[in-house]
This record gives C-alpha cells, structure tokens and sequence, in this order.
C-alpha cells in the first residue's frame, strides 16, 4: 500500500514538473542585447540572452541569462497590456546617455511584462526623459 501511495505521489509530481516546464517555454525569448544594462540593480554585459518565466513561480518572476552561462539574474515583474494588435517579441529599454534600464518584456502577445524602475534609474529620470529601445527577440521553437 505505502509502495503505490509513494508511486501515486511521484507521478503527481513527474506531472506537475513537466507542466510548470511546459509553461515556462510557452513564455521564453532569446535575444542579442548589443549593450550592457541594468536589470532589478545588477549590471548585465551585452551578449545572448534567454528570457523565460520561472518554472517554480510563474509569470511574475522572470529569468534572464546569458546563453554562455555566464551571468544571469532572476527579476520581478508586472503585468501589462497593449491595445490592438500583438507586438513582436522584443525587450524594451530605457535609455539616459549610456546608461541602460530593462523596461519590458514582451513575448509577441498582447500581454507583456513590466520591470519595476530602480532606484539609480529613478535617480537618473528626475533629471531627463529616458528614450525608448526595442531590441527584437526571438521565440524558440525548441528548448533553449
């Protein structure tokens, strides 16, 4: 009896992983990000970026990291709508001289995902209006 109740159980959760799996694909992007930026007050360097939701949290928390394996960092994040028609998958940052900020995520939906301003970013909008770059991504087919 216990040894089907533990079979029963480990299916359950075989199942659950590969759902939250499964889902976190559905969400992911793959981008060349030509600059360094900030993104929740750590500086990333320019390179190939794989975006995707975290499989343990959802949508709210986001994984952003280097293709090489070399930096990465998880961001938090908040839902926003766009009116009309999808835009293509794309991050969007904010610009003030050469200083970078993430701003968006978009996966070529409707719905995106917002990043809160940090607190240099905040420092940096009190003395000008930052400029908007999109950086188009890609949507994998397959597994990152």
């Amino acid at each position: 009896m216990k040894k089907q109740m533990f079979t029963i159980a480990a299916g359950l959760l075989l199942s659950m992983f590969a759902a939250a799996q499964c889902n976190a694909q559905q969400g992911a992007i793959q981008v060349n990000v030509p600059f360094s930026f900030e993104a929740a007050g750590k500086t990333m360097p320019a390179g190939e970026y794989s975006v995707r939701p975290n499989s343990l949290t959802g949508e709210s928390i986001r994984s952003i990291a280097r293709t090489d394996g070399k930096e990465s960092i998880m961001v938090t994040t908040l839902a926003v709508e766009r009116n009309g028609k999808p835009v293509s998958a794309r991050l969007v940052f904010h610009r003030y001289g050469n200083s970078y900020f993430l701003a968006e995520i978009w996966t070529g939906q409707t719905q995106g995902r917002r990043l809160n301003e940090s607190s240099r970013e905040k420092e940096l909008a009190i003395m000008s209006e930052p400029q908007e770059v999109a950086i188009l991504a890609q949507v994998p087919s397959g597994k990152l």
